[in-house]
């Protein structure tokens, strides 16, 4: 009999062996929580539950996911907001029964603590997992599409000499008042996980005033992820001549079979007027401050500075993102959904 229950500590072994299941693509890739699972999950809000399924008369832990949360901007108001993912289950668990317990509890969590809305990402390569999401079967809640999220890594840039102190008042005056118009993007100052702080900051300034600012995230201590493996041989021995035109052409190279991709992300960047010149200064100096390792940068399809980084030297991948509801409601967004990759 399958039950759904909350995380246990001692389930660490089981979920991290879990972890370990690589990602579908020609490039394998799967994620290396290095300070354990629910240590990495931490990453995705300043609350988190994870849900895990088992089968206490068998094989043991079959699955798990997520939900967390986080104040984030929504209608220029701040609000909670839900993130649901890690949905991960070993295969030979993978008859549905276990996921439909599982949406069930989460029903029941949503209903208990309930968030202004929550959405989700699902991999576009991953095509299963969307067919048996948005099935329909009765008892499923209700995956709405919203469009894509498209991801960018590239590679890095000189070293930036030099920095620029930001006053924290002057950091907090720019977000205040230019965040409330872009849906989900982060409440500044509230629910910083501990491998992100001020002091990670940066700022463009004009005349003395604070025109753009972001983060460089880095929190590789908690969660690589790490190249698996390729699809196939030839994906393999493609690798090196291919490394070797990413070089000369400026883009990030692809690790070998078991090394993990290095990498920092950009956070809370934010231009005003959404300035593509002011956004293309801000990833340029991003990636001039990575120690070295790539930059991944997020935005949603529908936003214009996608313009910026398609320019951009810069291998991409899309998910599809969805809001996710219990009742017969579509949760309409104002203005372009804003994306914080390293908090996915």
């Amino acid at each position: 009999m399958i039950r759904i229950r909350p995380y246990r500590p001692e389930d660490e072994t089981a979920l991290l062996k879990l972890a370990s299941v690589p990602m579908p693509g020609w490039i394998r890739l799967r994620y290396d929580y290095t300070k354990g699972y629910a240590a990495g999950e931490e990453l995705k809000g300043d609350r988190m539950e994870i849900l895990v399924a088992e089968d206490p008369e068998g094989i043991g832990l079959l699955g798990c996911g997520t939900r967390s949360s986080r104040s984030l901007w929504l209608d220029g108001n701040p609000q909670r907001v839900g993130y649901l993912s890690g949905l991960r289950s070993f295969p030979a668990a993978r008859n549905g029964f276990g996921l439909f317990r599982g949406l069930q509890t989460l029903r029941q969590r949503m209903a208990s603590d309930p968030v202004a809305c929550a959405y989700t990402t699902i991999l576009t390569g991953n095509p299963k997992a969307r067919a048996l999401l948005t099935s329909g079967r009765a008892g499923l809640p209700r995956y709405i599409p919203h469009g894509k999220v498209i991801t960018w890594t590239i590679a890095p840039r000189r070293p930036e000499t030099g920095t620029d102190p930001i006053p924290t008042d002057a950091l907090h005056s720019f977000y205040e008042r230019e965040a409330p118009r872009r849906s989900l993007f982060p409440v500044f100052g509230t629910g910083f996980h501990r491998s992100l702080t001020e002091r990670d900051f940066f700022a463009i300034r004009r005349e003395g005033r604070i025109v753009a600012a972001a983060a460089v995230w880095d929190h590789g201590s908690y969660r690589r992820l790490v190249v698996d493996g390729y699809g196939n041989p030839l994906a393999t021995l493609l690798r090196l001549p291919v490394n070797l035109w990413a070089r000369c052409a400026g883009y990030p190279v692809l690790p070998s079979g078991g090394r993990a991709v290095g990498c920092v992300y950009l956070a809370y960047a934010l231009a005003e007027n959404d300035d593509p010149a002011l956004f293309a200064e801000l990833v340029a100096r991003a990636a001039s401050r990575t120690g070295g390792r790539n930059l991944v940068v997020a935005l949603h399809d529908s936003d214009p500075l996608c313009a910026v980084m398609l320019r951009c030297a810069a291998w991409r991948y899309e998910s599809e993102f969805m809001t996710v509801s219990y009742d017969e409601s579509e949760r309409p967004f104002s203005g372009i959904p804003h994306i914080e990759a390293g908090a996915l």
